[in-house]
């Protein structure tokens, strides 16, 4: 029960709340939904408890009550704010949970992008791509970056998915590359599946990093596709 998540929103789906909508009590805590309100920018504190919550649910690989992980987050701050329900941490036998939000895309995209660590990675990479480039061009895309086998499993799915699976192995490639190892890896060396559960693993990967030190996770947007690897210590 240890891994790493990702998570990525649009601002705007929650600028709801900065008109004055209660905010959802299923996913925010009273405490934590009266901090992000009192937030110069309301729209953008919702939304990066919200990618901080959606993250952590894919570290842990399975469901949890939204309120019991808080993120008091503070624009501009240089340390965030997190609180783990005692009954979660000792019921999940959580100990630390290492959160960073990317505000790099906010300008550009109007997106927040969140990681979530459950162990100690010697270093991780975000891997992204744009949705319609992969619409224009799928079929050549599957061809260039995938196995027969990957091509097969990703069927009808959405663009996006297909998005996120390159956005991942994109992060894999620049992950191999810190690792120094010597023979240049590219996205079809990677070969992707899935755990019965639906979240991505690493089915095969070019000799240099251990398989079983990789950790990976995807998230999208409408617009936007995002892949985190990480390498354990």
């Amino acid at each position: 029960m240890r891994g790493i998540g990702i998570d990525a929103e649009q601002v705007s789906r929650f600028e709801k709340f900065a008109a004055g909508e209660r905010p959802w009590r299923l996913v925010y805590s009273p405490r934590e939904a009266q901090h992000l309100a009192a937030q110069p920018q309301v729209a953008r504190a919702f939304c990066a408890a919200f990618c901080c919550k959606e993250a952590l649910y894919k570290a842990l690989g399975e469901f949890y009550s939204f309120p019991e992980f808080e993120c008091l987050y503070r624009a501009g701050a240089p340390e965030q704010e997190f609180v783990l329900a005692s009954g979660l941490q000792e019921r999940l036998g959580i100990g630390e949970v290492q959160v960073r939000i990317d505000e790099q895309f906010l300008g550009r995209r109007g997106e927040f992008v969140v990681e979530a660590s459950l162990i100690r990675t010697a270093a991780s990479h975000v891997g992204t791509l744009q949705v319609a480039a992969v619409e224009a061009e799928r079929g050549r895309i599957e061809e260039e970056h995938f196995s027969p086998a990957e091509v097969a499993a990703l069927g009808s799915r959405r663009a996006q998915s297909v998005a996120g699976a390159l956005a991942l192995k994109r992060a894999l490639v620049g992950l191999w590359a810190d690792a120094g190892v010597p023979v240049a890896a590219v996205p079809r060396n990677f070969e992707l599946g899935h755990h019965d559960s639906g979240a991505p693993r690493l089915v095969a990967a070019p000799e240099g990093v251990a398989l079983a030190d990789v950790y990976v996770s995807i998230s999208h947007t409408r617009q936007w596709a995002y892949g985190l690897a990480a390498a354990a210590r």
